[in-house]
């Protein structure tokens, strides 16, 4: 067993399935976040925050007295500014890696329970691939 980032991350020709040749889909995946195993999770590379929507917030069973208060404010695609009010710290389990992640509290309507942010990523030293499908990353495994 080495250091996690002694070898390649490596995704290759055999990996791409002839269905996901046809799409243009995000990377969508699921996660263990909280001890709840939480589906529609959007890999965003291009977000600076992890997000997590109000629903799948009360489905886990968190309250808003487990929040704190925050003073950060997001802009949307059309460039408007919305302050965000509440975040929490969540333990987040991808394989056998784990991440005590902060998320921000979205109370709008998506067709995604969470967003990950790149950093999010970053963190595990791995690389998502919306081509191939896949998030990949060391572990103490290999």
């Amino acid at each position: 067993m080495g250091r996690l980032d002694s070898n390649p991350i490596e995704i290759s020709a055999k990996d791409i399935n002839q269905e996901v040749e046809m799409n243009n889909d995000p990377l969508v995946i699921a996660l263990l976040i909280h001890e709840w195993n939480v589906t529609k999770v959007l890999d965003n590379g291009g977000s600076s925050l992890n997000v997590l929507y109000y629903d799948p917030f009360q489905r886990v069973g968190l309250y808003d007295e487990q929040m704190d208060s925050s003073t950060y404010t997001i802009y949307g695609f059309n460039g408007a500014a919305s302050r965000l009010k509440r975040e929490i710290v969540l333990q987040v389990r991808a394989g056998p890696m784990i991440t005590n992640t902060i998320f921000f509290l979205i109370g709008a309507q998506s067709p995604y329970n969470v967003i990950m942010e790149r950093l999010w990523v970053h963190r595990l030293r791995g690389t998502a691939s919306t081509y191939h499908q896949y998030l990949r990353f060391p572990t103490p495994m290999g």
